[in-house]
């Protein structure tokens, strides 16, 4: 589930507050040209300029410019400090003086102060996505001719700062016909199709803080065009939303979305950390979908960490179908985790229902690990022949991980169909490796 799980870098999370706190400075002070002459964009004049005040703020925003401009030897001594400094609020404080300094014009030259910070490092990512803010495409191709990863983050920048613009680029860039991508798509041994759903993840992420409403539009065409890439971006947008918005007014927002694939996703993702907010309200919610199986799952797993009976009583209340079953299986097998004496005495109290032998699926699942002989015990009282064989199945394959020989052993005296047992004995991995 997604809150135990750690998100890669390529749906990395350099947007953050320091990235977007310099973006949103760089709004206000567009820097367009290589002249040293400067614009502000429209999508900036909109976020900045009342009637009233609009020249004294341009008039500011000048002032600040040529307060922060940095020479080249101001350049080259703030980064021999990022560099040699051992100090990390030295560090921060001249990578952040950088950072403020940023121009197109000084753009390459900073860029050489940061060569010997690793390209997953949050200050590598948020130069390149504040000049991609103020650069757009230069600074995006720039990352054409790097080993580094910085094509991502510096296309995100641009996103954020000109969304419209940064569409009609990626919509038209055509990296399998174009030599420009040739040597990095061999040397990173890539298809376009890889590369092309990686910069659009940093595409994504960059819509998702200026307009989650463009973004999600954006993603869900891509999805109907068959990107199966850009399902996992959905929670990227969801994420957006729930940095700058209650789980609530969240919750709202997906609700808002057209009924699919996209829109699940999204709810889901809200269920989880709506729980952790307010599990009683998110349960409130869910309960509206009961038969979407992957919010109700969200809803009980997350409830059941804290509070199992509470979540496991609203399960209940819902009516019979995939949505509480699946809730039934998260809930329990969450519980098992944490104390599998109390889950089992639980177990005991239930009514044979299908709803409990989703819960013995989830309960003899987690169990598997620490006691499979118990495990196969529960999952001989489930009530449907289906049903049995698949968590006898489940219980096997689990086992075979820990004790590979008792499993075998076990399976073959199981009275389970061939194919079955052969699955426990010989599972996936050492089945590709007797294969290859």
């Amino acid at each position: 589930m997604m809150k135990r799980q750690n998100v890669k870098f390529i749906h990395g999370t350099w947007f953050l507050i320091a990235a977007t706190a310099f973006v949103l400075g760089f709004r206000e002070r567009r820097i367009a040209t290589t002249d040293g002459s400067r614009q502000v964009s429209a999508h900036s004049e909109t976020l900045v300029r009342s009637p009233a005040s609009s020249q004294t703020k341009a008039d500011a925003s000048k002032e600040i410019s040529r307060s922060t401009e940095l020479t080249q030897q101001d350049i080259v001594a703030l980064g021999e400090k990022l560099k040699q400094s051992r100090n990390p609020i030295e560090q921060r404080l001249a990578f952040s003086k950088l950072l403020e300094g940023l121009t197109q014009k000084n753009a390459l030259l900073m860029r050489e102060q940061i060569t010997l910070l690793d390209h997953r490092s949050a200050e590598f990512r948020e130069f390149h996505y504040a000049w991609g803010a103020i650069a757009g495409a230069e600074a995006t191709l720039f990352g054409v001719d790097t080993k580094e990863d910085d094509m991502s983050p510096a296309l995100a920048g641009w996103a954020n700062a000109s969304p419209s613009e940064a569409l009609a680029w990626f919509a038209n860039l055509d990296m399998k016909n174009d030599p420009t991508f040739g040597s990095l798509l061999k040397e990173h041994d890539l298809k376009h199709e890889a590369l092309r759903n990686h910069l659009m993840r940093g595409l994504v992420h960059g819509l998702a803080s200026a307009d989650p409403d463009k973004a999600i539009a954006y993603v869900t065409g891509q999805t109907d065009a068959g990107n199966k890439a850009a399902y996992g971006m959905v929670r990227t947008i969801t994420e957006s939303v729930l940095r700058t918005d209650k789980p609530a007014e969240a919750a709202q927002w997906a609700d808002s979305l057209s009924e699919g694939p996209v829109r699940n996703i999204a709810m889901r993702r809200v269920a989880d950390r709506y729980v952790d907010d307010d599990p009683q309200a998110a349960a409130a919610w869910a309960a509206q979908y009961p038969h979407n199986a992957g919010v109700i799952a969200e809803v009980g797993e997350n409830w059941a960490n804290r509070d199992p009976l509470a979540a496991l009583e609203w399960l209940t209340t819902l009516p019979e179908g995939e949505g509480q079953h699946a809730g039934m299986h998260q809930a329990v097998r969450e519980w098992t985790n944490e104390d599998p004496a109390a889950a089992s005495e639980w177990l005991a109290t239930m009514p044979a229902s299908q709803a409990k032998d989703a819960a013995i699926m989830g309960f003899t699942r987690r169990l598997a690990y620490e006691d499979p002989a118990a495990a196969i015990t529960w999952a001989e009282t489930i009530s449907t022949n289906e049903g049995r064989t698949e968590a006898l199945a489940i219980v096997g394959r689990n086992w075979a991980r820990e004790d590979p020989q008792a499993a075998a052993e076990w399976a073959a005296s199981s009275g389970l169909p061939e194919n079955v047992q052969q699955a426990i004995i010989t599972p996936e991995r050492r089945r590709r490796d007797r294969d290859k």
